[in-house]
C-alpha cells in the first residue's frame, strides 16, 4: 500500500512514522538496487524528493553508527553517491551535518586513487588512515558528527527523516 500524506499526518508517534517511511524506502530501494551504484542512482532519480533524500543519507547513518567518516568514504566513495548524500542532507535540513560531510570528503578525496586501487581484505585500513593523516585530521569531524547523532536519539541521523516528513509530507509521496 503506497505511502500517502494522510498516512504520514496520521502517524501517532515517531515510531509509527519511522516504520511508514522505512517501509516505503525498502519497497523502492531493495538490497539489489542498493548494491549497484547505477541502479541506486536511477532509483533515486525516480523517487519523490523527500524519499530520495532519506535514501541518500541512510548509509552515512550506518557508517556513523558502526564506524566513522573515514570508513564511510572507504566504503562509499563514488562521487555521484557522495553528491546525492550531500544533497539529501541539505534537503532534510541537516545543514551542520552537510558541512561536516563536505569537510570530511575534502580530507579523503586526495587519497581516492589509493582507496579505490587497494584490496582492503589484504590491507589494514587503520594503518592507511593513520599513515596518510586522514584519521587524525578527520577525528574532530567525527566527534562533531557523533555529538549531532547523540542529540538525535536512537534514530541517529535518520531522525531528520521524521522532522522532514512532518514538515513536508507532500514531498515524501508520489505526486
Amino acid at each position: 500500500m503506497p505511502l500517502t500524506v494522510a498516512k504520514i499526518e496520521s502517524a501517532k508517534d515517531d515510531d509509527e512514522l519511522f516504520q511508514l517511511l522505512s517501509g516505503a524506502l525498502n519497497e523502492r530501494f531493495s538490497s539489489e538496487v542498493k548494491g549497484s551504484a547505477d541502479e541506486f542512482l536511477a532509483a533515486l532519480a525516480k523517487a519523490p524528493r523527500g524519499l530520495r533524500a532519506m535514501a541518500a543519507i541512510f548509509e552515512l547513518d550506518v557508517s556513523m553508527t558502526l564506524d566513522d567518516l573515514a570508513w564511510h568514504f572507504l566504503n562509499h566513495n563514488d562521487e555521484r553517491i557522495v553528491e546525492e548524500t550531500l544533497l539529501g542532507l541539505k534537503e532534510l535540513g541537516a545543514t551542520e551535518t552537510a558541512d561536516i560531510f563536505v569537510s570530511a570528503w575534502e580530507i579523503v578525496k586526495p587519497s581516492l586513487p589509493k582507496i579505490r586501487a587497494t584490496d582492503w581484505e589484504e590491507e589494514d585500513p587503520h594503518e592507511f588512515f593513520e599513515a596518510t593523516g586522514i584519521q587524525p585530521t578527520i577525528d574532530p569531524l567525527n566527534d562533531r558528527l557523533w555529538a549531532i547523532c547523540k542529540t538525535c536519539g536512537n534514530n541517529g541521523l535518520l531522525q531528520y527523516w521524521l522532522a522532514y516528513a512532518r514538515k513536508h509530507p507532500e514531498r515524501c509521496v508520489e505526486a
